[in-house]
């Protein structure tokens, strides 16, 4: 009698064993693309009660000229979307500005559009007077950036540049929408977003000042795994074409 209710019992365990798993972000498999966007005005944002953005419409005419299935994954966290897209969960990130570290770790493709790093700060509202005038004024502050951001690396050789201390620190799960957030409402004093996105919240809160650069103009691409070249010369391929039509044209100016 003990050993049927113990052959019965294992039989259970390992039925329970073969349970599939909870669905994970990405690993649609198939012919489908998992395409994750990081949330950023212009690029990803929620207008209403739908997603909007540069990205988001480029990813959905890729899908449609080509007749590849997509799904699109939106995220705040570049760190990682890096990661998930070199396990495979993400078949492609976009967009990010591109760099050295970007172009050793993935494929990329063509300049989808650009921007530039500025930094982000409170003005008053009756004087207009600012604590940061120039990047000289840096000296000794603490800067906030997103988490894997380029800006990271940006602003470790801007701190040697002027020859002063500047603390970096990653805002834990923050976008660059977020970090503005915060610097409008005088949370964080300081923080090194890309423009477009500056731009964007300046519009909701006004007293945000962006007109100090601390990059030049960078180039906005997709991310691809390095063993994907397959995906990585197929959007390249269309988007040759594409950039040259009057849809991209409007995509871009519609942003």
């Amino acid at each position: 009698m003990l050993i049927a209710i113990f052959i019965f019992v294992m039989g259970i365990a390992r039925n329970c064993s073969r349970l599939p798993s909870a669905p994970k972000e990405g690993y649609s498999g198939g012919d489908t693309l998992d395409i994750a966007l990081l949330y950023s005005p212009g690029s990803l944002y929620f207008y209403g009660d739908s997603l909007a953005g540069i990205n988001k419409d480029i990813a959905l005419r890729f899908g449609k000229d080509t007749s590849i299935p997509i799904k699109i994954w939106p995220i705040n966290d570049a760190a990682e979307g890096f990661e998930k897209l070199e396990s495979g969960a993400f078949d492609i990130l976009a967009s990010l500005p591109l760099d050295n570290y970007i172009k050793n770790r993935f494929l990329v493709s063509e300049s989808v559009f650009l921007d530039r790093l500025v930094l982000v700060q409170l003005v008053d509202s009756i004087t207009g007077e600012k604590n940061i005038n120039s990047t000289l004024d840096l000296h000794g502050t603490t800067v906030y950036v997103s988490p894997g951001s380029s800006a990271i690396n940006r602003m470790q050789n801007l701190s040697e540049e002027i020859g002063g201390d500047i603390k970096i620190i990653e805002g834990e799960d923050m976008s660059d929408e977020l970090l503005c957030m915060q610097v409008a409402s005088g949370t964080i004093p300081l923080a090194v977003v890309n423009e477009k996105v500056a731009k964007k919240m300046a519009e909701t809160y006004p007293d945000l000042h962006y007109d100090n650069s601390v990059s030049f103009t960078q180039f906005q691409v997709w991310a691809f795994n390095l063993s994907d070249s397959a995906v990585y010369h197929s959007f390249n391929s269309w988007f040759d074409s594409f950039r040259l039509t009057d849809n991209y044209r409007h995509i871009l100016d519609s942003y």
